[in-house]
């Protein structure tokens, strides 16, 4: 009944080598949900006739090997979200955004709380737009532990962007603030549920969150928008995605997605085209009122985004087919941030460039 001289160091080596199989066999099994989802993706995009009108092989293939592709080959350029505020403000120039206003939607984890991290640390008071104001105000807290207390202010109000009833309100809490706004930074947003959901208004749901929601917020503060551009330039910022890059066509006619045609990534794409079609109207009809807007592809980090979808999730955050073209948060961070405040940007905008990513057009 006693103990086995040695015990300690047999169990570890009996262990060690077992857990490393559960490992391997658990990294085996999600290879093969990636892939299965990826072959399905394909077979759906070459034989289902209402999604080849939306994304067909060769726009999915050109559009990911054209953006993403391009993207690993340049992603030496990219720097992280930090650096880039460094850059543009000047490293230890934590006053340097003191005055400007920034609205984030989606501020409270993943890329928009490293948007308003960096944002914050330079001064900028950052309005968080948040679906649940306590999990942002626990993500501050935590923030504040971490790096001490920011330069910059936050403010966190609440907005649920699949519900289109809570935008005004929003809204009319932000002009309440009586604070000019710089920055609109349009980052929140879901990915690809496996099924046709509605929204309360009875949109399909990722239509309603990305798309709707977004433009009309942007409606809704561009007077505001308009009276900062007297002084001021700003900077309006689009999250998209490869996705947008990868859809084939549009047919309004079908906006929202009926239930009966909907398919995920297909319909994820035509969320992020749209994504970048406003940008584009943004531009066109409010660049005179010193008003610059763009739409950003941060790449593919593992945020998150895509809950639900174990395939979507397995391939693109756990997949060795997808591993060169991922990014960490910092990095994936950086071109939103890039977008909004480097200088060079106004005139790449003004000059034709609308969608960016790496930290360049």
């Amino acid at each position: 009944g006693g103990d086995i001289p040695g015990g300690g160091r047999y169990f570890a080596l009996v262990t060690a080598p077992a857990s490393a199989v559960t490992r391997f066999l658990g990294a085996c099994r999600g290879e093969v949900v990636a892939w299965s989802y990826f072959l399905k993706m394909l077979w759906d995009f070459g034989r289902i006739a209402y999604v080849r009108t939306r994304m067909n092989l060769r726009s999915f293939i050109t559009g990911f090997a054209g953006v993403s592709g391009h993207e690993a080959l340049t992603a030496y350029r990219c720097n992280t979200c930090e650096e880039v505020v460094e850059r543009t403000c000047g490293k230890g120039n934590y006053t340097a955004l003191l005055g400007k206003v920034a609205i984030i939607t989606g501020a409270s984890n993943g890329l928009g709380l490293e948007n308003a991290r960096c944002m914050m640390k330079y001064g900028c008071h950052v309005v968080w737009a948040v679906r649940s104001p306590d999990k942002a105000a626990a993500a501050l807290q935590r923030l504040e532990e971490r790096e001490g207390k920011l330069q910059g202010k936050a403010t966190i109000l609440k907005v649920e962007l699949s519900d289109l009833r809570t935008i005004k309100p929003f809204v009319k809490d932000f002009l309440a603030l009586g604070l000019p706004l710089h920055y609109l930074i349009c980052n929140a947003g879901i990915m690809a549920p496996t099924e046709w959901l509605p929204s309360p208004q009875g949109f399909e749901l990722m239509f309603a969150t990305n798309n709707l929601s977004h433009f009309l917020m942007t409606e809704l503060l561009m007077p505001k928008m308009k009276e900062t551009g007297k002084t001021s330039e700003v900077r309006i910022v689009v999250l998209s995605s490869v996705a947008g890059a990868c859809c084939l066509n549009i047919n309004p006619e079908k906006l929202p997605c009926p239930k009966e045609e909907y398919h995920e990534f297909a319909e994820y794409g035509v969320t992020k085209a749209l994504d970048c079609l406003h940008a584009q109207h943004l531009q066109r009809h409010h660049g005179s009122d010193n008003i610059v807007a763009c739409a950003v592809h941060p790449g593919i980090i593992g945020t998150g985004l895509g809950q639900g979808n174990i395939g979507l999730t397995s391939l693109l955050y756990g997949g060795m087919f997808t591993a060169i073209f991922r990014k960490s948060v910092a990095k994936g961070a950086a071109t939103t941030l890039h977008c909004a405040l480097s200088p060079e940007v106004s005139a790449q905008v003004k000059s034709g460039a609308s969608f960016f990513y790496n930290c360049a057009p």
